[in-house]
């Protein structure tokens, strides 16, 4: 039987000891009274416990479930809901990006080092400007 059902039988019978408490205070046999209301007390207190027990069995059931479902993904920030439309400088201080758009960056940067000149860059090598660069030799 649950912690339930134990709890709703030891509160019917506090409420019947309550009964009959009530019906001996009224009748000569009075100090019988005193004996029911003791156990009245303790099938209330045992009620109590119980219902407790059922509580606290019923929480840990739903922290298990709860603890079995994935984790929900991360909210989304502004950054992150406006990456694709605007430019990397757009980014806000608060902005953490992710770990493919940080290696994204700094394969840019070391890119831009080692490249000749700021259009080649842009044209990840396709187009070579010859009247700025540094490096004459190197065609597009």
């Amino acid at each position: 039987m649950p912690h339930r059902h134990h709890a709703l039988a030891f509160r019917a019978g506090a409420c019947a000891l309550l009964g009959m408490t009530a019906a001996a205070a009224t009748s000569p046999y009075w100090p019988a009274a005193l004996g029911t209301t003791g156990g009245a007390l303790a099938l209330a207190w045992c009620a109590r416990c119980e219902a407790v027990a059922d509580r606290r069995g019923r929480v840990d059931a739903q922290r298990e479930r709860l603890a079995a479902r994935p984790a929900p993904p991360p909210p989304l920030t502004p950054c992150r809901l406006l990456r694709p439309l605007a430019d990397s400088s757009d980014h806000g201080v608060a902005c953490a990006p992710g770990r493919a758009h940080a290696t994204d960056t700094d394969r840019g940067w070391a890119d831009l080092n080692t490249a000749c000149c700021l259009r080649s860059w842009e044209s990840r090598g396709a187009e070579h400007d010859t009247t700025h660069c540094t490096k004459k030799d190197q065609a597009a």
